[in-house]
């Protein structure tokens, strides 16, 4: 009713706009863990992820992961070690998943076009279907060393990690034009990623009125194009 007071004005609706959206995440998630003197440590953790940005075939995937640590500090034959206070060494593996930040990314979308297959108030994709797009997958391996010595007053950890992505989300070119679009969402390449990095923590002043704690890090990166689906 476009009117007023007693003066009615209905008009029917012709055209609408909303810019609601909803995706749906759905995960089961268990974790277990051992520690044994407080010098063997095991973790292993397993996700089952569900989410509706996928097609029918690919909403669901399973992510597990282990963890170990051993604190070699508390071992019997490292009381001679008397500057020693912590030592650990720790390793693991873990897989994870990203979803599409574009709720229908794989569903494809329509839009309204008035010079539509020559005739007034076509529809056309505004997005090309991509029912097979799946998740990016990523399995990343680390391994560190924690030290903490005299009297823990200095501190450093090391690690380091590689981590391979598979399935990256890209635009991949078309071999032809389809319905006004030269390219369309895919899952295009493969990359790694690994890198070293080391941190340390120092207490210059630490028993007096005025505190001092010197920090220092330094990293290392490397990434590399690994495959291509193109």
């Amino acid at each position: 009713n476009h009117g007023y007071g007693d003066y009615e004005n209905w008009e029917s609706m012709t055209s609408y706009y909303s810019d609601f959206r909803e995706k749906t995440m759905l995960s089961y998630f268990t974790r277990v863990g051992y520690n044994y003197k407080q010098r063997y440590l095991v973790e292993g953790t397993l996700r089952r992820d569900g989410s509706s940005t996928f097609g029918e075939d690919h909403r669901w995937a399973t992510f597990p992961s282990v963890a170990v640590g051993w604190a070699f500090s508390e071992e019997p034959f490292m009381r001679w070690a008397s500057w020693l206070d912590w030592g650990k060494l720790r390793a693991s593996y873990g897989t994870s998943g990203q979803i599409f930040t574009d709720e229908y990314l794989a569903h494809g979308l329509m839009s309204v076009d008035s010079d539509a297959f020559m005739e007034n108030n076509g529809m056309i994709p505004n997005t090309m279907i991509s029912p097979d797009l799946t998740w990016e997958k990523s399995e990343q391996y680390d391994i560190g060393l924690d030290l903490d010595m005299f009297d823990y007053r200095l501190k450093m950890k090391l690690d380091y990690y590689y981590k391979y992505t598979k399935s990256i989300l890209w635009q991949t070119t078309l071999p032809g034009t389809v319905y006004f679009h030269t390219t369309m969402w895919d899952n295009a390449f493969e990359v790694s990623n690994q890198g070293i990095e080391l941190e340390t923590q120092f207490d210059i002043l630490r028993d007096t009125e005025v505190k001092w704690r010197a920090r220092f890090n330094i990293s290392r990166n490397w990434n590399v194009l690994e495959k291509t689906y193109t």
